[in-house]
């Protein structure tokens, strides 16, 4: 489990920025939108990705993160297929769906968290998937970066 962690909407220079700072304990001095996870590390968002592929029927929609500079091994672009899949969660047709999402999210043996903390959570990064998508349809260079320090 990572010890700090975070979704952001970014390009890629305001992203290798933030994550710089922040491997340096400062404060990122650029303002983006930001998500703070509950230490969560880049394979326990991937576990979450697998999991919401199949809740959406996404087939063929890989899960894993993309590594942004090999430098900085802490700091990935969420993929476009895999955003629009988190996206899509914020408009699923059943609302106990993303409960479900939850719970089984948490209950993952990779996981060491609750319902009752992914839940919030896994609203919180669907709204910020779409957020992102919405930016990147703005400014082709926006999109979806995840931090994970240890």
């Amino acid at each position: 489990m990572a010890n700090y962690s975070e979704f952001f909407i970014a390009d890629h220079h305001q992203a290798v920025a933030r994550a710089k700072a922040r491997m340096a304990g400062k404060s990122p001095l650029i303002d983006v939108p930001v998500l703070p996870t509950p230490g969560l590390s880049d394979f326990e968002i991937e576990v979450l990705g697998e999991f919401a592929v199949k809740k959406v029927h996404a087939t063929g929609v890989g899960a894993e993160l993309s590594l942004v500079d090999i430098e900085l091994d802490n700091l990935f672009a969420v993929p476009d297929a895999l955003l629009e899949v988190f996206a899509e969660l914020n408009a699923l047709e059943e609302p106990e769906d993303i409960a479900e999402l939850a719970a089984q999210w948490a209950a993952a043996e990779e996981m060491e968290s609750t319902p009752e903390i992914t839940e919030p959570l896994l609203r919180a990064l669907a709204a910020m998937a779409a957020a992102a998508l919405a930016a990147a349809e703005d400014n082709a260079k926006m999109a979806l970066f995840f931090y994970s320090a240890e």
